[in-house]
């Protein structure tokens, strides 16, 4: 048999450790030893022989399998379960291997590139926490054929607004009828709540919100119910996952929010935040849309084989098993008791349509990425991405490819490097030029961000302010029309002292040159926070700290 190709990229796995190959006896050790003296005084020798070669042998060949983080752990077990009934293909040991990827990064992946470096093989199987992102891919006819048609529904999560009980009271929405998506969106426009929601191309609690807010009804989308959806947003705040707007609630404790969430995610809230005011669920009424978890088997991309499939097909099989006699848990997740309704809730269609009139009526983003090549950001480390002791060099280039992973098809991208020295005279370098955010120009974008994080880090300080007023020129001759046009600046950088003018004068610099572009200041570490503050404000940007997760595109307004 024929197995799918070989892959040299690194599992990103569980960390469970799980058994490698080998024959396992099916029974009870003292059964085994009573057996093997009756053969003996029975003289069958061969016959306990043909027993201990039953099964398969050898090293196990896994596939790959990319489960969204809240369910990735119920998965994983699932298939140590699987294997431990020693699965074969033609004597052949056969499992599957569970990575963590976010159903946003994998319905990327799979619509584009698939980025192995970040996140790891290209998968066989698919279980995004919501049916709706195989509905994104399935939207279009070139993809439709991606996904199996016969998903196995594992379970699902009831999309809910979280609101403070004090807020919920006020409003009346605690006990007796819920309030419809239309009096949520009326209140928010009234100022009555801020609506922080999830960005509904990075998060599923998002995704599934604006389907529900969006909702004609009768299982279509209404564009009136978008564009008040979106008046609301911009009246409040979007970010990339309900979480990071739930930590900033529970450090502020402002009154009046109301974010978009699953229901889990508010009873992991209200458990771990230590807050004495419990944030409660409140379900608008006519919402018909959940986060329904399934398991997809790929297909038609270029690296999922027939046999490969076929593996994944079995697990499938597996699963579904499981799931119908109740020994498939994930405490994430309620049953779905009508599994065809379920998947019936979030048709391609519908989600196709609700995608991308929400992309379009976002602005595209310009960005050139100013990337600190100076030797201090490999001297100090950082949190980046559940990992500790980060090099701030690497941190700097994995949030960039993360940015540029998020941004859409329609935007543009660049990138340069600075460092002493780094073009000759020059301190600064060209890398990437600016281009179109199709799938190649991505693509080349994201090896050309790994490929500077291959190579040393220039010696010296970090010359910053000639860097930055080179690439704001740059980008003020290289202004998208219709676009937001910026810089984005990483670096820990303290003080410069390389370039020849001051954190002033270059902030007066920029503020008197055409003001086509702005710059956004991205800090790690002992940044010098005033420093950067004060050049990104001189072109009405802004400085940000860089978060320990994902990119900041919502910082800077871009879809």
């Amino acid at each position: 048999m024929v197995f799918g190709t070989a892959r040299a990229v690194k599992s990103h796995r569980l960390g469970r450790r799980r058994k490698k190959g080998g024959s396992r006896l099916p029974v009870a050790p003292w059964i085994v030893i009573t057996l093997v003296c009756v053969l003996v005084a029975s003289g069958l020798t061969w016959g306990f022989m043909t027993l201990l070669r039953s099964g398969c042998s050898g090293s196990v060949y896994r596939v790959t399998v990319a489960a969204a983080p809240s369910i990735a752990a119920a998965v994983d077990d699932a298939a140590q379960e699987w294997e431990a009934t020693q699965p074969e293909v033609e004597g052949e040991c056969v499992g599957v291997e569970v990575q963590e990827v976010s159903a946003a990064a994998a319905s990327r992946g799979i619509l584009g590139v698939w980025d192995q470096k970040s996140l790891g093989p290209p998968p066989i199987a698919w279980v995004p926490d919501s049916q709706a992102w195989a509905s994104w891919v399935g939207s279009s006819e070139a993809t439709a054929g991606y996904v199996s048609s016969d998903p196995v529904v594992l379970g699902q999560a009831t999309s809910v607004l979280a609101v403070p009980e004090s807020t919920a009271d006020a409003l009346g929405w605690l006990g007796g009828q819920p309030p419809s998506w239309a009096d949520v969106l009326d209140a928010a426009l009234a100022g009555d709540v801020d609506l922080a929601a999830a960005n509904p191309r990075t998060s599923t609690e998002g995704l599934v919100a604006m389907l529900n807010a969006t909702s004609d009804g009768e299982g279509g989308f209404s564009e009136e119910a978008l564009a008040s959806y979106t008046a609301a947003i911009e009246a409040g705040s979007v970010a990339d996952d309900a979480s990071e707007q739930l930590a900033a609630y529970a450090e502020s404790g402002e009154a009046g929010q109301v974010f978009t969430t699953l229901g889990y995610q508010v009873d992991n809230f209200n458990a771990t935040s230590g807050m004495e005011e419990q944030l409660v669920p409140v379900t608008p009424s006519g919402s018909s849309v959940a986060a329904v978890a399934t398991y997809l088997v790929l297909g038609g991309t270029s690296w999922v084989s027939e046999s490969d499939a076929s593996i994944a097909g079995r697990f499938g099989s597996f699963l579904a098993g499981a799931v119908a006699d109740g020994s498939f848990s994930a405490i994430e997740l309620t049953p779905a008791e009508d599994g065809a309704a379920a998947l019936a809730q979030a048709t391609p269609e519908a989600v196709g349509q609700a995608v991308r009139s929400w992309q379009e009526g976002r602005q595209d983003l310009n960005v050139l990425f100013l990337v600190d090549r100076s030797s201090r950001m490999g001297e100090e480390t950082t949190d980046y991405g559940g990992e500790s002791d980060v090099s701030v060099a690497d941190a700097a280039i994995r949030m960039a490819v993360d940015m540029v992973e998020d941004m859409e098809s329609t935007s543009r991208a660049g990138l340069w490097e600075f460092g002493v020295g780094a073009d000759g005279d020059a301190n600064w370098r060209a890398v990437t030029d600016q281009a179109e955010m199709s799938d190649g120009n991505r693509e080349a974008l994201r090896n050309d961000l790994w490929a500077v994080s291959e190579n040393e880090e220039y010696e010296g300080t970090s010359p910053l302010y000639g860097a930055l007023e080179a690439a704001y020129g740059y980008m003020g001759e290289h202004a998208a029309d219709g676009s937001v046009n910026v810089v984005v600046v990483l670096t820990n950088n303290v003080e410069d002292t390389a370039s020849p003018p001051t954190v002033g004068e270059t902030a007066e610099t920029l503020a008197s040159m055409a003001g086509a572009a702005t710059v956004y200041t991205v800090g790690f570490g002992d940044a010098n926070a005033d420093n950067l503050a004060l050049l990104a404000e001189a072109t009405g940007g802004a400085y940000v700290e860089a978060p320990s997760e994902g990119g900041v595109l919502e910082a800077i307004g871009a879809p």
